[in-house]
């Protein structure tokens, strides 16, 4: 029993003198985190919980400031904040900034029916930033992606049920990303609509909206479940919505355990963002179908899948005719990989 205390005793005192020296390695620094998003907009808590956790593992050493609802910067401005080292962390959507960022925005799903899950979006957005010629683009931005939010499948929440594919014809949805989730809609007579996501519940309750794009775990936090009582059963893809990033020069001139640090809470985050998703997406369905709403069936979803267009293919025309022809070979493959998730 002594035996037993004394290797106990020795092993926690190895223990403790390996953590304390582990914490000597990260340098006293407090950093500034731009966030375009309200607090309680879901899944940002896995932003919160990475900068709390790096704090905690650090034992206080590296503080992260997070600075929510646009305070220093909107939606739009997020990025350059960052690239110019303005702050040293910042949560925008690459998707938006498609025409500065080809192959950086596709790692969004930016492509409609890639990704059929979350899992697979996580995973598809890893490989692209992994990519030779996406590192060369981010690094000519002076940016470093660090964790990505993910998910469940985007679907049309509308006023009016969508039985069949023709039923799509006319409707006024509302459109996000850059220029390729318009060219999807437009493919089945679907009018994208650019409308702000506070302004998304007033255009469905007055009918300037018919349907709101999006994942179903947006619909309680909007109260979109009033005014838009009919959920379409169709996966348009699974999009990773917002990246975290910091400039990449500051990130290479960081210590190396600062790096590792806040690469594997990253991955720690990612893995509890799959797993918080699992329960919020049937959540919200439940909360959706207590006030009343309606999982709408396609009647036609052969018809449906057969019409979609080919947005890889799409995509592809627009690198190869921009003369990005090399550059776009190794993610093209890696977008027809994860595409098979729909198959499956």
């Amino acid at each position: 029993m002594l035996t037993t205390f004394i290797r106990a005793a020795a092993g926690a005192a190895v223990a403790l003198a390996a953590h304390q020296a582990a914490a000597q390695d990260y340098p006293d620094v407090t950093l500034r985190m731009a966030h375009p998003l309200p607090e309680s907009w879901p899944a940002a808590q896995w932003d919160k919980w990475w900068a709390e956790e790096v704090e905690r593992r650090s034992d206080g050493a590296v503080k992260i400031e997070l600075f929510w609802s646009g305070q220093l910067g909107g939606l739009l401005e997020v990025k350059d904040l960052v690239a110019s080292g303005a702050v040293d962390l910042g949560v925008f959507a690459q998707a938006v900034h498609a025409s500065e960022m080809p192959l950086t925005s596709v790692a969004a799903g930016l492509l409609n029916r890639v990704s059929a899950d979350a899992e697979t979006a996580q995973a598809l957005a890893g490989q692209v930033y992994a990519a030779e010629p996406t590192r060369a683009e981010l690094d000519a931005l002076n940016l470093h992606p660090i964790k990505w939010t993910v998910t469940s499948p985007y679907r049309l929440l509308c006023n009016t049920p969508i039985e069949e594919t023709a039923d799509l014809e006319g409707l006024r949805v509302r459109a996000v990303g850059g220029a390729y989730v318009p060219i999807w809609m437009e493919s089945y007579g679907m009018v994208p609509t650019r409308v702000q996501a506070p302004e998304i519940r007033e255009g469905l309750q007055r009918g300037t909206l018919d349907c709101n794009f999006g994942p179903i775990e947006w619909v309680p936090f909007f109260s979109l479940q009033s005014v838009a009582p009919y959920l379409s059963d169709i996966n348009t893809g699974t999009f990773t919505t917002f990246q975290l990033y910091a400039p990449a020069d500051r990130w290479n001139a960081w210590p190396e355990s600062v790096r590792d640090l806040m690469t594997e809470v990253a991955e720690d985050a990612m893995a509890r963002d799959l797993d918080w998703l699992d329960g919020a997406e049937a959540e919200a369905i439940q909360t959706f179908r207590d006030a009343g709403g309606e999982i709408v069936e396609l009647a036609d979803m052969a018809d449906f899948v057969a019409q979609s267009p080919d947005m890889i293919a799409v995509w592809q025309d627009d690198m190869d005719e921009a003369g990005m022809a090399e550059a776009v070979a190794p993610i093209v493959e890696m977008q027809r990989e994860a595409a098979k998730s729909f198959e499956e």
